[in-house]
């Protein structure tokens, strides 16, 4: 057993690694195993209520080691209603963002999206944030019928992906092109373009 003070032996994302599993590893691998409370493969999710508040102001910066703007974490599950209201704004299911996850030829769990509006429904408006929650599906987790603790965790417990989804840059080509080592095509035809897009990506944008 650890002394006082002596950190616990748990797995964690290797040096140089990052965080984004696949929406069937997420359930199979650290969904279902946390459900059955089970060792997982690395222990960087951390659990959190995500419905709570407005996603800029739940505690992003206790997941480390995924990718740039996405996070995960363990959440009680949403509700079914079309939308939830928070303080500043609200969730709203996307029709389009749901559907069954499959492993190995079997469905292994269920996911639905939900997008945050500010403002109040239905005239709210949509900003960046994006949920992806991610459920188990019940029949892939062996349980006694009598063993409620976990299949109350099966039926609440879910894994939540948290997106910020920033506009990309635009390109400004009116600025000035004198001094460059070498002539453009013409104006008006796809390589010219290119020209441009790759010059202004390159050169103004990187300089220091």
């Amino acid at each position: 057993m650890a002394s006082a003070g002596q950190a616990l032996n748990r797995p964690t994302l290797p040096a140089g690694y990052r965080f984004s599993p696949n929406n069937d590893d997420l359930i199979v691998y650290y969904l279902k195993r946390k459900i059955l409370g089970q060792q997982l493969p690395a222990d960087v999710i951390p659990t959190t209520d995500v419905y709570a508040s407005s996603p800029d102001k739940l505690p992003l910066d206790d997941f480390k080691g995924g990718e740039a703007n996405e996070w995960f974490f363990f959440s009680n599950r949403s509700k079914d209603d079309g939308t939830i209201a928070l303080d500043g704004g609200y969730y709203e299911i996307d029709p389009e963002g749901a559907g069954p996850i499959t492993w190995e030829g079997k469905i292994v769990g269920y996911v639905k999206t939900l997008n945050f509006y500010q403002g109040s429904s239905p005239n709210g408006t949509e900003t960046e944030w994006m949920v992806e929650e991610f459920r188990m599906n019940p029949e892939f987790v062996p349980v006694n019928n009598n063993d409620r603790s976990t299949r109350e965790k099966i039926e609440n417990l879910v894994a939540c992906k948290i997106s910020r989804v920033q506009p990309e840059p635009e390109w400004d080509i009116s600025l000035p092109l004198s001094g460059l080592p070498f002539d453009l095509p013409a104006a008006g035809n796809d390589i010219h373009n290119r020209h441009l897009q790759i010059l202004y990506s390159t050169s103004v944008f990187s300089a220091k």
